[in-house]
């Protein structure tokens, strides 16, 4: 009896959390505020030459991946991009539409953002932003194409973390109920097809 009471203890300190279980310890990151302004107008998270011109993007990873980081075995719930030609050194980064910040969450170098937005339907949906060096936005701020959401890390700075953190890990969901999460802790095909579209045919499909 002691031994399955020492085996059930012990499995359970190396389980892996689930969504629902570890949601409600992120929801204290989240404002329930409304964006002032639909987002009918999109643009790519850089300042490159053209926000409109898909090629001005590298796509390093894809949606759907297999990831053994974090938790192993979970569904890399975003696409990993960088500017195909940044302008400078410091890469910023800006919201794609017009919405309003409702989460910024995590620490270096797993930094988070996440906007709202309104679409003209009266939808909602979020975007969110991870890997950021700097972040210049604050919960229940609106904002719009135009606005600093955050800076990228540099190569250099990346390598204090022993990882590749110089990218952007974009997300585009549908729904933000596990207030972040869910970015690691999706398991299977039906936890991201529940929350997440497709980066790359969501920015094919709206940013024109």
């Amino acid at each position: 009896m002691k031994f399955i009471l020492f085996f059930l203890f012990t499995f359970s300190i190396f389980e892996t959390p689930t969504i629902e279980k570890d949601r409600d310890r992120w929801k204290p990151y989240y404002s329930d505020v409304k964006p002032q302004k639909n987002a009918e107008n999109w643009f790519l998270p850089f300042d490159v030459s053209d926000r409109k011109k898909i090629s001005n993007i590298k796509i390093i990873s894809i949606f759907g991946d297999h990831r053994d980081s974090y938790y192993k075995g979970h569904i890399h719930t975003a696409i990993d991009v960088n500017p195909a030609k940044s302008k400078t050194k410091l890469i910023p980064v800006y919201a794609m539409a017009n919405g309003v910040v409702c989460s910024v969450h995590l620490g270096e170098n797993q930094k988070t953002v996440v906007v709202r937005h309104t679409l003209k339907d009266g939808k909602t949906m979020f975007t969110s932003y991870k890997h950021l060096k700097e972040v210049y936005v604050s919960n229940g701020q609106q904002v719009d194409e135009k606005t600093k959401l955050a800076r990228l890390f540099t190569k250099d700075e990346s390598k204090k973390y022993g990882g590749d953190y110089h990218h952007l890990h974009l997300e585009i969901r549908k729904k933000f109920d596990d207030y972040g999460c869910a970015s690691w802790l999706t398991m299977n095909r039906t936890q991201l097809n529940e929350r997440y579209y497709n980066p790359q045919i969501f920015i094919r499909e709206n940013v024109k």
